[in-house]
């Protein structure tokens, strides 16, 4: 009778024990599974953090970037016209630095086939200076980062925000979208460090700067009406000019 009562406790115990591994078991299989490399709103806040510092880039980076999709283009550009080649063929060259989807948004093969020369060069033309006084990251994630760089008033348009989307396809950056936004009415408001940065790679600069000041509002020989808030560049003889609300450039005559 002992024995039975002996057996009989065991059997229970073992019984209870096999309930308990079954119970526990897919707990901790669960754990594993959220804490896996590669998963979305399931991964642990420490891993996804780590995922998002391994692949950050600098706004250093995202300009340099900018840059080089920006001179591939036009290398394309005057290497396809100069061989007259199809469309097709140039849209292939472009692949390895933006998406078909940015192509058929600003209508690149129109541009290709219709227009030529300063028309299409400012289709999307970032200026080394530019990005290099102010670009700043808005939104970035290991597929996807969205930048504000400055574009600057010139003869042919006023200032404005340049919104450029770079997506990660493979482990490449493309460029995938570019929007305008207008700028605030009070502008840039550029320091005196940012224009410097833009001014000495100013494309018309003839000589280096020799110094540099706030003139405020400036009224311009044979140019009607008043410039307020300009910088004075002076470059060895040469005096140029840029606003700080909306970087235009004015060389002194």
């Amino acid at each position: 009778m002992k024995q039975l009562v002996t057996l009989l406790l065991l059997a229970m115990i073992l019984l209870v024990m096999g309930c308990t591994k079954q119970v526990t078991e897919p707990q901790e299989q669960a754990e594993t599974v959220s804490e896996a490399p590669g998963t979305d709103a399931s991964s642990a806040p420490g891993a996804q953090a780590q995922t998002v510092v391994a692949e950050a880039k600098s706004a250093e980076w995202v300009a340099n970037r900018l840059l080089e999709i920006s001179n591939h283009y036009f290398e394309q550009l005057e290497e396809a016209q100069t061989y007259d080649l199809p469309y097709e063929d140039f849209r292939k060259n472009l692949r390895s630095h933006m998406t078909d989807h940015f192509m058929d948004l600003e209508q690149l093969e129109e541009f290709y086939k219709v227009r030529t020369g300063l028309t299409a060069m400012y289709l999307f033309y970032y200026e080394p200076g530019a990005l290099e006084a102010r670009t700043k990251i808005l939104e970035q994630t290991s597929d996807r980062i969205v930048v504000q760089n400055m574009g600057f008033a010139n003869e042919l348009n006023s200032g404005y925000y340049e919104i450029s989307t770079l997506i990660n396809s493979e482990g490449k950056w493309l460029l995938d979208e570019r929007q305008r936004e207008e700028i605030p009415k009070e502008g840039f408001q550029l320091s005196i460090e940012e224009a410097t940065t833009y001014m000495k790679q100013f494309p018309r600069f003839e000589n280096p700067v020799t110094s540099v000041q706030y003139v405020g509002t400036k009224t311009m020989e044979n140019t009607p009406g008043e410039f307020g808030r300009f910088y004075q560049f002076d470059c060895e003889g040469t005096t140029y000019y840029i606003s700080s609300v909306d970087g235009y450039v004015m060389k002194a005559i």
